[in-house]
């Protein structure tokens, strides 16, 4: 049995407490099999099931999984079905055929998997904070799965609601749409737990069985056909997700420069004062198209693509003093005396070098997302995490997950694909290499010597540098001022690119003279 299952009999119940580490209790491949086998073929006298979870959730969905590793010419459609959808479904028909009344205890989060099996139990009580959601479609693939169980008790505009748009729902509107029977305060779930099980050992086993029996025969379609499309709806919407992105196509003609032994890549277009803008790991000069039209109708825009990234060659081992050199290199070769600066995440930390060496040749900066240092063991973790992740993953099929952890639930799916586009043009090595350095770098003993006025520009739904950590800069540079973007998430630039614009130019406004023509001194 799976280490994260707490198997016990209580009189002639079986309890199965989901029990993962973190609380999540997400169900991996191992933790999904041993729930079905024991789902399946529980001990001979057990006449009920009931379901809880440990910890703050009742189960928050699948663990995250690579793709399943296909053979030379394999069809990923038929590998999806057998070794993705297959054992899913194996789960929800052992709940529905299970011989024994199966219950569910629910508090926390029950999403995607975890709202299924509610869905597909009998009986379900859930704490009035508790959550139900299916937001499979924010991962880019169909909730056919879920949909298959969805369908034999929820209204299908119920289950279009919650698919549609990936809200979660309260204890409250689950009991409205069928998904549960019971809602009880927080305090009341344990005790309605054993009082289940009490009223469960005291019932006749034959009689319990008979109310399964008639509630599995009797309610909603529950047939081959339907698993079988649910099966086929997931495996197209998943393997066309498998394709290789395009090939990133820039939208501005590049220019070059050779730096010790490296070719650095820029935009340099419009006119005005110069602005120079820095773009995150695994992007590009391309990362800032959506803000170049409001910005370039005022400003010279000089867009430079980091080295590995873009159009810029690695040669060497990356290292960000050099990074910050490339930046001033090219900014002295085209003549730019002064100019404002904007660094959006990694980009910020070149920033950082750039003005702590500059002085008042930055006129003023802008830190996006951006961060002094972030070491820490939830970094490490992470990096632990995407490491894993890239020995398992092609590097379109990281980029594609890394896009939807990213950016804002709303940011159009185009605008989606092209910055996963961007990010598969880097080697795995080389974002592997750069995420280690960047993850790691400190630039807080610079930032007083920053004499470039300052706007600490947060995204308000950022969760790779909230607030918290992005405080260190508005406290280490003198003066610096922070604002924080609405409905936007790391990627702001992408995500709200007006609003982002808008909060640039507003910026640099208060740094140009009354005709916009040059940066004051």
């Amino acid at each position: 049995m799976h280490e994260n299952l707490l198997l016990k009999m209580k009189g002639h119940v079986l309890h199965i407490a989901l029990n993962s580490a973190d609380g999540r209790n997400e169900l991996d491949d191992a933790m999904l099999r041993a729930l079905t086998e024991v789902i399946s073929d529980p001990p001979e006298s057990t006449v009920a099931i009931v379901l809880s979870g440990e910890g703050e959730n009742f189960c928050a969905g699948r663990a995250a999984s690579p793709p399943p590793a296909l053979a030379p010419m394999e069809d990923p459609r038929a590998a999806i079905k057998e070794r993705g959808a297959a054992p899913i479904l194996a789960l929800y028909e052992a709940i529905r055929s299970s011989a024994v009344p199966v219950a569910c205890f629910v508090k926390g989060l029950a999403s995607g998997m975890g709202c299924a099996i509610v869905a597909a139990s009998d009986y379900a009580v859930a704490d009035v904070r508790s959550q139900f959601e299916a937001n499979e479609l924010e991962k880019q693939f169909a909730p056919a799965l879920l949909m298959s169980v969805l369908i034999a008790r929820v209204h299908v505009k119920a289950i279009s609601r919650l698919v549609l748009t990936g809200r979660p729902i309260d204890a409250t509107t689950a009991l409205e749409y069928g998904l549960i029977g019971e809602v009880v305060a927080p305090w009341e779930l344990d005790n309605a737990l054993d009082d289940f099980i009490v009223f469960m050992n005291s019932r006749a086993p034959q009689a319990l069985r008979g109310v399964k029996t008639f509630l599995r025969e009797s309610t909603g379609p529950h047939t081959p056909t339907l698993a079988a499309l649910a099966a086929d709806v997931l495996a197209e919407s998943i393997a066309a997700r498998l394709d290789a992105t395009a090939p990133f196509a820039p939208s501005h003609d590049k220019r070059f420069l050779s730096v010790d032994g490296e070719r650095i890549a820029y935009i340099d277009i419009g006119n005005g004062p110069a602005v120079v803008l820095l773009h995150s790991l695994g992007t590009s000069s391309a990362l800032w198209d959506d803000v170049l039209p409001a910005l370039t109708a005022k400003y010279r825009v000089v867009a430079i693509d980091a080295r590995g990234h873009g159009d810029s060659t690695k040669r060497s081992a990356w290292n960000a003093d050099a990074v910050a050199s490339d930046v001033v290199a090219v900014t002295a070769a085209i003549g730019l005396d002064r100019f404002g600066l904007v660094g959006i995440s990694m980009g910020g930390l070149t920033a950082v070098r750039v003005a702590a060496k500059l002085g008042r040749r930055v006129a003023v900066m802008v830190l996006s997302s951006a961060y002094a240092s972030v070491s820490g063991p939830a970094v490490a973790r992470r990096l632990a995490a995407t490491e894993g992740m890239l020995k398992k993953l092609p590097m379109h099929l990281f980029a594609r997950m890394y896009v939807e952890q990213t950016l804002h639930r709303n940011t159009a799916y185009p605008k989606r694909e092209r910055l996963a586009q961007q990010i598969a043009a880097i080697a795995s090595t080389d974002y592997l290499e750069i995420l280690h350095a960047i993850a790691t770098d400190d630039v807080s003993s610079l930032l007083c010597d920053i004499e470039a006025p300052t706007l600490v520009l947060n995204a308000e739904l950022d969760g790779s540098v909230p607030r918290a950590v992005s405080a260190r800069l508005t406290q280490g540079i003198r003066g610096a001022e922070e604002r924080t973007l609405r409905a936007a998430a790391h990627l702001a630039c992408v995500d709200a690119p007006d609003a982002y614009a808008e909060v640039l130019l507003g910026q640099f406004e208060q740094y140009t003279d009354e005709g916009g023509e040059v940066w004051k001194s």
